[in-house]
């Protein structure tokens, strides 16, 4: 059973708190079982698989009346706080509290310690753990999901919740603030170095120039009607497809300041190629303080990096969506959305892709984010699906196909435009995830995420 941690009388109660390292093997099993059923809430505590955690046991005048479950989980560096139940004729906030804290006492290591707190439990709420030093770092569906320590140390817990499946929202609450986050980051240090508009930078209306569908709707410009790459989808992929040892990052093709402004800020040494000038400038500017982000102005289609990557990543243009240009008001010669055919565009961007691809080290992520734009008698060119097949003729598994949805907002304008020719307008992004190497050994190179 373990010895007694702690005891107190309650109105001439006994009450002891036990420690027992696992449940399974304790004697309390049937009793935690049933307890945990009768509540409904922690049930999960009744099965086999749970009961191997470890449990702080409440007993009152030597009779089981409660329990939490916790696991020190070494791998993540991560103290879960599991399930936990009081007999209702016995329960009291304060002697709820005493046995969180006899549980959080056998955090040796001090991990930080997560909590997800049930909007239906009497006592698992988040104004109870909130007294005893955690925070609140998601809240979902009533659910807190709470931490004792610092919150960047459970970062990869928070994007893990933000995107959960291969379609990732970016309007949803958590998501947007995250999203404030970084751009205030990125437009702080545009401001420190005189950089105008630093999330679009020298890109003011290659997107349908003045006239996009944001100015129609509400009046003025989003973005200066410019693509803006969402800084949270960056720092998803880049802490997702990172191995837990990998520095180097490539990014062909990359024009958009955000994917190196992050991973500067986590010291990831960050490559990019990019063919105009006046975007490799105002990008070296942004990330001035960060010594290992650099764009070099070079042809994607031909430039050879330097050594060898641990991540590979691009978001190129969509053909003829968007007019790049630089210094003198005109495309650079090669600027593959220039092209007069989207063949050529197509064959620029793989011929960068496969230099790129001989540059990734082995058991690695080739991240590609892209999506169609229509011929002239709007007719898709399946770009997205050729990328696919590009990818895994190279040699290469298709691992992940998400989808990024964007507004709807100017989609329903546009609509009114389209519907009689039966176009449904797009509004989303494919984040292609192909794989480099050997599947099975992604769960031993890469970092565990823990408990969700």
């Amino acid at each position: 059973m373990g010895m007694a941690i702690c005891q107190e009388t309650l109105f001439n109660d006994k009450a002891e708190f036990f420690y027992v390292p696992s449940v399974i093997g304790s004697g309390y099993e049937t009793d935690v079982a049933t307890l945990a059923l009768e509540d409904g809430i922690a049930h999960r505590a009744a099965r086999k698989n749970m009961q191997i955690h470890s449990a702080i046991i409440l007993k009152i005048n030597d009779e089981f009346a409660g329990f939490m479950t916790f696991q020190n989980n070494d791998i993540v560096k991560e103290f879960c706080l599991l399930q936990s139940v009081i007999r209702p004729d016995r329960h009291t906030d304060d002697l709820y509290k005493r046995m969180v804290l006899e549980a959080i006492s056998h955090n040796t290591n001090n991990y930080p310690a997560i909590m997800t707190t049930n909007p239906k439990s009497t006592f698992e709420t988040p104004a109870l753990f909130k007294s005893i030093g955690f925070e609140t770092y998601l809240e979902m569906s009533g659910f807190h999901y709470m931490v004792h320590g610092k919150l960047e140390d459970i970062r990869m817990k928070i994007l893990a919740h933000i995107t959960m499946t291969n379609v990732w929202e970016p309007n949803k609450a958590k998501w947007l603030q995250l999203k404030k986050d970084w751009n205030a980051k990125i437009e702080e240090a545009g401001a420190l170095r005189g950089v105008a508009n630093p999330l679009y930078a020298s890109r003011d209306g290659c997107w349908q120039g003045t006239n996009g569908f944001a100015n129609v709707v509400t009046g003025h410009a989003h973005n200066g009607n410019a693509s803006v790459l969402d800084p949270v989808a960056c720092e998803v992929i880049l802490r997702f497809f990172m191995p837990r040892d990998g520095r180097r990052v490539y990014n062909p093709f990359g024009g958009g300041v955000q994917f190196g402004f992050i991973a500067g800020s986590y010291d990831y040494e960050y490559i990019a190629s990019e063919i105009r000038q006046n975007q490799c400038d105002a990008n070296n500017m942004i990330c001035q303080d960060l010594n290992s982000a650099k764009w070099i102005k070079s042809d994607s289609s031909t430039y050879e990096p330097e050594g060898m990557f641990d991540l590979m990543f691009t978001c190129p243009p969509y053909y003829k969506v968007e007019k790049y240009i630089d210094y003198d008001g005109q495309p650079p010669e090669g600027e593959i959305n220039s092209f007069s055919t989207y063949d050529q565009f197509r064959d620029a961007l793989f011929s960068g892709y496969k230099i790129a691809l001989a540059h990734l080290n082995d058991n690695r992520f080739f991240v590609v984010m892209t999506g169609d734009s229509r011929d002239k008698n709007g007719g898709y060119y399946c770009h997205e699906s050729e990328t696919e097949i590009f990818l895994k003729s190279w040699g290469l598994s298709v691992y992940n196909k998400i989808v990024y949805v964007e507004s709807e907002f100017t989609r329903l304008a546009h609509v009114k435009k389209t519907m009689n020719m039966r176009k449904f307008p797009k509004r989303e992004q494919k984040i292609i995830v192909a794989y480099k190497g050997d599947i099975p050994v992604i769960k031993d190179l890469f970092p565990a995420i823990g408990r969700l």
